[in-house]
């Protein structure tokens, strides 16, 4: 599974355009799942698809309340000694979306 992630990410890194299509709109809320989170072996591909629509979806992700969950993410992750790199990965993209 953390090869689909890694595919749609790709996919929208080489999307030239700084607006989030549509289809990726779609994969946010799925992607803010907690049972994908489970497995330390997601949690990159997840980070880098999530890193990428942020910058990309930020007034959306704000329209839809989705700021709290994806901190949640971010606490998830720094709890774990395994994820902790990509926890401070995630932070950086919600800053570097959400500037204060």
């Amino acid at each position: 599974m953390p090869y689909v992630f890694q595919l749609f990410a790709a996919l929208l890194e080489t999307n030239p355009s700084n607006t989030l299509p549509d289809h990726f709109k779609g994969l946010i809320q799925p992607i803010l799942m907690p049972v994908l989170w489970e497995s330390k072996g997601n949690a990159p591909a997840l980070v880098r698809l999530l890193g990428t629509i942020l910058p990309r979806g930020a007034a959306d992700i704000a329209r839809n309340n989705q700021i709290e969950p994806i901190l949640g993410i971010f606490q998830k992750l720094i709890s774990l000694k395994a994820t902790e790199v990509q926890a401070f990965e995630l932070l950086e993209a919600i800053v570097a979306a959400f500037p204060a």
